[in-house]
């Protein structure tokens, strides 16, 4: 069995997941799941009146940033989208969040 080239491996697509976080509840769950979060990121949340609408702000912008990187130095990206609440707002903002994203990398 050879190993891949470079070149084949260069191909293959880093692919990033995000989930929308409703409330301090579910960044609490994520980190009990072994996921950390910057600080800068957590005091966003905390602080910001709506906990949902931030985190899906945040997370497209992220997204976006992640994206314009990637494509100035042609990495191939994708993304996946997560709901790890039960919650149904939560699930919700996730297929929204889902649809944001696709047009980024649709726009591309």
């Amino acid at each position: 069995m050879s190993t891949p080239s470079l070149s084949a491996a260069s191909r293959l697509p880093i692919i990033v997941t995000l989930a929308p976080c409703g409330s301090p509840k579910t960044p609490a769950f994520m980190k009990w799941l072994g996921i950390g979060f910057p600080r800068w990121l957590e005091n966003e949340l905390q602080h910001r009146g709506d906990f949902l609408a931030t985190s899906v702000r945040l997370a497209e912008e992220i997204f976006a940033d992640l994206l314009a990187f990637a494509r100035q130095k042609r990495i191939p990206l994708g993304v996946n989208v997560e709901s790890v609440s039960i919650r149904k707002a939560e699930i919700d903002a996730s297929v929204e969040l889902f649809a944001r994203l696709r047009k980024l990398l649709v726009a591309g």
